[in-house]
């Protein structure tokens, strides 16, 4: 189980339901279902808005939101990964 799907989880359980937490974050419910599936990628801004649901850090999630979506097929996204997974490291030291 990815740790989207655990993060997506862990705030529909408070929310109540997928349907309630699609509510709280202005969306349809499938999106959410797609986000469990894979078949759509969650944005950093509703990675932390997940997280802060949840109780988790929303700067971390939206790290891992970002560093997801890198295109590694480049020097500039491999750079990129790398820059920001030492401030994600940084971030879970606090």
């Amino acid at each position: 189980m990815s740790q989207l799907t655990l993060l997506i989880e862990k705030a529909a359980s408070i929310a109540g339901s997928e349907y309630k937490l699609a509510k709280t974050l202005h969306m349809p419910q499938p999106t959410i279902s797609q986000w469990k599936a894979g078949t759509r990628r969650c944005s950093p801004t509703d990675r932390a808005a997940l997280a802060d649901i949840a109780g988790a850090n929303p700067a971390e999630e939206a790290i891992e939101a970002v560093i997801e979506g890198i295109d590694l097929e480049t020097p500039k996204g491999q750079r990129a990964k790398e820059a920001l997974m030492k401030a994600l490291e940084n971030i879970r030291k606090l």
